[in-house]
């Protein structure tokens, strides 16, 4: 790896062309100016614990460069329908995102008294005519960007949306949920808290005791007591489902007839971790790996809208886009509504 050199990139003109191309991804200098890496850190608020930690930092985020690097060179050819860039994730590597950040835990669509009763909302919907194309997002429904940080709360996040979202469609507006209730009262149901959890676990307990607003019971990104009082609920699920594995005529109508969805996806690839904008297509994103939840707020022909929980700087402003028609990511193979 070649130390960084401060005395290259120095003058107004070359550091513009930094700024706008090696930061983008877009190229890399043979000799990186160091500046780049203090402002990657200060953009990202990255602190680390010694400098041989901030060393092992720089070294993984120069490798990613190289690989964001070479991605986007295809993908301004054409070659490559989605961008990459030097996100939060750009210091780590793919084994330290996975562990710190993929912890959904594995469920499979089974019978289950608990949540097949409630299957009434998909069955009613069988004949509804949908649209080819369909955003909640150009219905009103556009909640604040949120950030996980390193709080394994990606189930929390994606039921508290979901049932936040079902307020939107019932009244017309929504309270922003509090996906740390779910982190902290829900053991019972088999979450671990920012150690991880899934979604039927956290609906389960959506269910059961309800959840109270963010502001009354604020995200601090780490394990802490319950603190539930049942006088602060605001909504209850009600009703909900896992729809049929994998089947995407299913998710579609459920999306545009019920409202947006909690889904399961593998985020594994590097290419998840550094995703920025364009419609994801990596083959690599399988999908019998499911490690992550997110929420499923649109479709068009060519690909399905999700809303992530990691920041603005991620993806196309806190959203992405993956590829329709190949089940790209399993984002239809544990797809769930929730009804209030």
């Amino acid at each position: 790896m070649k130390a960084l050199n401060v005395t290259k990139c120095s003058t107004k003109k070359s550091s513009e062309f930094v700024q706008r191309h090696i930061l983008n991804g877009l190229i890399v200098h043979p000799e990186l100016p160091d500046w780049h890496w203090h402002q990657y850190k200060s953009v990202h608020k990255k602190a680390y614990a010694t400098p041989h930690h901030e060393l092992e930092a720089l070294t993984k985020w120069l490798d990613n460069l190289y690989l964001v690097a070479q991605h986007n060179r295809d993908f301004l050819l054409g070659k490559q329908s989605y961008s990459l860039h030097l996100n939060l994730f750009g210091d780590l590597d793919v084994k330290e995102y996975f562990d710190k950040f993929l912890k959904l835990f594995r469920t499979i669509p089974l019978f289950d008294p608990a949540e097949d009763r409630h299957k009434t909302a998909y069955r009613n919907s069988l004949h509804n005519a949908v649209p080819k194309s369909f955003d909640w997002r150009s219905k009103g429904f556009k909640p604040k960007l949120e950030q996980q940080h390193e709080c394994g709360a990606c189930y929390a996040f994606a039921v508290a949306h979901a049932l936040q979202a079902q307020l939107y469609r019932r009244h017309g507006f929504w309270g922003e949920l509090s996906p740390q209730q779910i982190i902290d009262c829900s053991s019972k149901d088999g979450n671990a808290g920012c150690d991880g959890g899934s979604l039927r676990g956290a609906l389960r307990y959506a269910a059961r005791e309800g959840l109270i607003t963010e502001s009354q019971y604020p995200y601090v990104g780490k394990d802490s007591t319950c603190k539930y009082n049942k006088f602060l609920v605001r909504v209850r699920a009600r009703r909900w489902a896992t729809l049929p594995y994998g089947d995407e005529e299913a998710v579609e109508r459920a999306l545009a007839t019920v409202g947006p969805l909690a889904v399961a996806v593998n985020a594994a690839p590097f290419t998840f971790q550094l995703y920025r904008s364009g419609i994801y297509d990596d083959l690599f994103c399988t999908s019998w790996q499911l490690n992550h939840a997110m929420l499923l707020v649109g479709y068009t022909p060519d690909y399905w809208i999700l809303l992530n929980w990691w920041g603005k700087n991620w993806g196309e402003n806190g959203y992405m886009r993956i590829r329709r028609g190949l089940n790209r990511c399993g984002v239809t193979n544990l797809a769930t509504y929730v009804e209030l």
